[in-house]
């Protein structure tokens, strides 16, 4: 669910950097536990492209619940 409030500011895609997971929130499910993730490590993306130079890193995935299709 897009979210309107701080850290989200209706951006699309989460980016979990305790985790080094990118969560797409149109897509959210209960298993991406988006809400208990801290404040302080969620970066925030508009665009898969934009998200996608972080992506090219090895150790940074996409999330298997929202974005294994």
């Amino acid at each position: 669910m897009i979210r309107n409030d701080y850290p989200f500011f209706y951006k699309r895609y989460a980016y979990d950097l305790s985790t080094n997971v990118l969560h797409d929130l149109k897509n959210e499910t209960e298993a991406c536990a988006i809400d208990k993730i801290d404040e302080e490590d969620i970066e925030m993306y508009s665009s898969l492209q934009e998200a996608s130079l972080m992506l090219d890193h090895p150790t940074h995935k996409k999330c298997p619940h929202c974005m294994g299709k």
